[in-house]
């Protein structure tokens, strides 16, 4: 994989880092920590379809932050919701949803990560991910890289 030291590094959770939710098992650890290691990362924010609102990001506080920092030697920066992901969006686009769900079905994840991005201003962003495919998005005029990784490729 190319030299993504100058990434801003983004881990989703489901299949990703944990199993679920609610079981919240590790999973793939191995892979992303030595990921995060091989790139120099020492932080990442969650980017996931699981933290919906203010009461999830929460949970993810009280039940998975010092369990995923511990297991990937890496501290989470932040934890946005989908409540976050579909604001963002509209400010960027002009584009009103009437739920979180039409949010979702609509933008999937590699649209919403990419109105995330542009909407923040990131030259540079990866996102780790088990439903993405291994592509680059790549502004021509500005060299701004928006990078998808799959985990399963790690």
């Amino acid at each position: 994989m190319n030299d993504t030291t100058k990434f801003t590094v983004f881990l989703d959770l489901e299949q990703t880092v944990i199993t679920d939710w609610y079981d919240g098992y590790l999973a793939n650890t191995t892979q992303v920590r030595e990921f995060l290691a091989t790139q120099k990362v020492t932080q990442f924010t969650v980017f996931s379809f699981a933290v919906w609102d203010q009461k999830d990001q929460e949970e993810f506080d009280s039940r998975h932050r010092r369990v995923l920092e511990k297991a990937l030697d890496c501290r989470v920066a932040a934890c946005p919701s989908v409540n976050d992901f579909m604001r963002v969006d509209t400010e960027l686009t002009g584009v009103h949803f009437d739920s979180l769900t039409d949010f979702i079905s609509i933008r999937g994840k590699v649209g919403a990560f990419t109105n995330w991005v542009r909407h923040h201003g990131l030259s540079h962003a990866l996102l780790v991910d088990d439903v993405v495919p291994n592509v680059d998005i790549l502004d021509r005029d500005s060299g701004d890289v928006i990078r998808f990784v799959n985990v399963e490729s790690l």
